[in-house]
């Protein structure tokens, strides 16, 4: 073949830029939440399982468990937050009630920071501010999901939930679950977990800890699964909205 039909040869190179997928649209400090929570379940998990016969190993990790889900919390929280102010997600439905110190404002205003510079002010801020409380309760959950997510994130979840734990049937059982756990760590915590008119601590048992541990793990699981699921679709329809307003 003769050099001048071999261009003819040659396909064109395509224009069309390909879509990107969910993995994409999200950013790494979503995932760090989850991964840490991940970290310290394992460590729960090995503290259950080491054959100990010392019961307060067991009232440790009840305390644990509460905690490690309030900081889960805590970093989704902070996470989603600076994701919203990166214009890479929707604020959520009581996104305008969330506080922060006028300082902040003051700073954004008067001063000509970059977008890292504003960005680690705000993540000081947002750490400032919620340092202030837990989120173990449901009723704090329901607050703070409310700040950056414009869903039920309990009806989101129930399905999943019922189907792994039969007992956790609706939104009041699950709700009612995570409080009364709640209410059991304050008790260690507080040195107030005795059984009536007697100087002996209510018992507590593997399985009863074990189960604690299963169900609040698979509680964020299930959360978390939302919370990036519905990032990644608020992506996209950012991304698409922003293209058909530069045609």
């Amino acid at each position: 073949m003769s050099n001048k039909y071999k261009s003819s040869f040659n396909r064109p190179k395509p224009k069309i830029i390909p879509r990107k997928t969910g993995l994409d649209l999200i950013d790494d400090d979503l995932n760090q939440p989850m991964q840490m929570f991940r970290s310290n379940t394992k460590y729960i998990r090995q503290l259950i399982n080491s054959n100990t016969e010392d019961i307060n190993i067991y009232r440790y990790c009840i305390v644990l468990i509460c905690a490690t889900m309030d900081k889960y919390m805590h970093d989704i929280e902070k996470a989603v937050i600076l994701q919203i102010f990166r214009g890479k997600a929707q604020p959520g439905k009581n996104f305008n009630s969330f506080l922060i110190p006028i300082t902040v404002l003051n700073s954004f205003d008067k001063n000509n920071f970059n977008m890292v510079e504003k960005e680690k002010i705000l993540s000081d801020a947002i750490y400032e501010v919620t340092s202030n409380y837990t989120i173990q309760k449901s009723t704090s959950i329901d607050r703070n999901m409310n700040y950056i997510l414009d869903f039920n994130i309990w009806k989101a979840i129930q399905p999943r939930m019922t189907m792994r734990f039969k007992q956790l049937n609706s939104i009041t059982q699950m709700k009612k679950y995570i409080d009364e756990l709640v209410d059991r760590r304050n008790s260690i915590v507080h040195e107030l977990d005795f059984r009536p008119n007697s100087n002996n601590k209510n018992d507590l048992s593997e399985d009863f800890v074990s189960n604690a541990l299963d169900i609040i793990q698979y509680f964020i699981e299930s959360v978390n699964y939302q919370i990036v699921h519905s990032i990644t679709n608020s992506s996209e329809d950012l991304s698409s909205s922003s293209n058909n307003e530069s045609f």
